[in-house]
């Protein structure tokens, strides 16, 4: 819509409306459309501890260290504490306590949690996306990922929270690519993940010149974006504090690192 009122605001301000004011649309798919690779696959298969996907919580005296931690920190992330409200710091140290198990991270990335993006949106350079966790590499110092978090209590809206975040890792990204005397790409698709009381969602998220031409100048982009989400499919009411639930989200994330990577290598360059 061209007569949508477009403003300077930095994420934390975004909402659904400001997804319309940029011709950005968010479109749900099955997972086999979604992801590069089958999802139903054993953890033992994918190396993860079986476990994961069958102890009730971390009391169990029968996991090993790190299924300990990781149980623990799913614990912290659900469960407030002296009648305090969660709050998102937990939920962010529970988030790259998965991403750690799955491997995300390897030897080349470095992992950030509370990190600030700078964004320039109509005209205003003074504006950040601020990104409850995002993987950057090393030697470029290019942002590779996306984690946005929210607690079942928080107001913001963090689907539009994340996807200005990706808007804001394609410019940085590509002033990265152009102090390495690489040329700026018109187009990059950022990996993201969302996090709302222990339930991920999965998100490729396109970023293109057009887009971001319009951001800046605060117009309305005559070319829809698509930005496509995978949800967990199962039919259980919570989130990871269920086994069952645990076990087909640890699936999905294991697909999703290649998925990622073979995103982000597009634009490393």
């Amino acid at each position: 819509m061209a007569n949508v009122i477009r403003s300077a605001k930095s994420s934390g301000k975004w909402n659904d409306n400001d997804l319309i004011a940029y011709n950005i649309t968010v479109t749900a798919v099955p997972s086999q459309q979604f992801f590069l690779q089958e999802t139903d696959v054993s953890l033992t298969v994918t190396g993860l501890d079986p476990t994961l996907a069958t102890a009730a919580d971390y009391s169990d005296a029968n996991i090993s260290d790190s299924t300990y931690s990781f149980l623990r920190y799913l614990h912290d992330a659900i469960t407030p504490r002296d009648g305090m409200a969660i709050r998102v710091s937990r939920v962010d140290e529970f988030t790259r306590e998965v991403l750690v198990e799955v491997d995300f991270k390897q030897d080349v990335r470095g992992m950030l949690i509370a990190h600030s993006i700078p964004l320039l949106i109509c005209d205003e350079i003074r504006k950040v996306a601020k990104i409850n966790l995002c993987l950057r590499d090393f030697e470029s110092k290019m942002i590779l990922f996306l984690q946005m978090n929210k607690t079942p209590m928080g107001r913001s809206n963090v689907e539009a929270r994340m996807i200005v975040g990706a808007i804001a890792a394609y410019q940085y990204n590509n002033n990265k690519r152009q102090k390495r005397d690489l040329h700026p790409l018109d187009t990059m698709t950022i990996p993201c993940i969302t996090m709302v009381r222990a339930r991920p969602t999965f998100y490729l998220v396109p970023v293109t010149k057009a887009l971001n031409d319009a951001v800046i100048s605060g117009q309305y982009p005559s070319d829809r974006t698509e930005v496509l989400k995978c949800e967990v499919a199962s039919d259980y009411d919570g989130g990871m504090e269920a086994p069952e639930y645990r076990g087909v989200a640890l699936q999905y994330y294991v697909a999703f690192k290649s998925l990622a990577k073979s995103h982000w290598e597009k634009f490393l360059g």
